[in-house]
């Protein structure tokens, strides 16, 4: 089965659970989707890599934001800067992950191959 018609068996199921569209179908990932990148949906991406996506790109984010709202005055050194910015992304990429694997689990949602 191609990876199209596997997104949308996805789509169809993860909308017959009741959840929000933006929480099965985000806005970032709407954004891929437009560009035609090949990524699943959140709720069917493994563990691991759900940890590796948010936690990068939320720590470039919010670190982005940070330095220049406020780090950049501060006078920190660079290590304590960094450290704050992988603590954040860590600490957000361990909560959206747990999420996401708690959402699998509640509404019994099938692995990607099984789709």
């Amino acid at each position: 089965m191609d990876f199209e018609t596997k997104k949308q068996r996805a789509l169809k199921l993860l909308a017959k659970t009741g959840m929000w569209k933006s929480t099965y179908a985000p806005p970032y990932v709407n954004l891929l989707w437009r560009f035609n990148f090949r990524c699943r949906p959140p709720h069917f991406v493994p563990f691991y890599m759900t940890f590796l996506n948010f936690s990068l790109y939320f720590g470039v984010l919010w670190g982005g934001i940070m330095w220049f709202l406020q780090w950049r005055n501060d006078g920190d050194t660079a290590g304590s800067i960094l450290l704050k910015i992988v603590s954040a992304g860590i600490t957000f990429g361990l909560i959206m992950t747990v999420y996401y694997a708690l959402s699998r689990w509640y509404y019994r949602l099938p692995a990607w191959k099984d789709l």
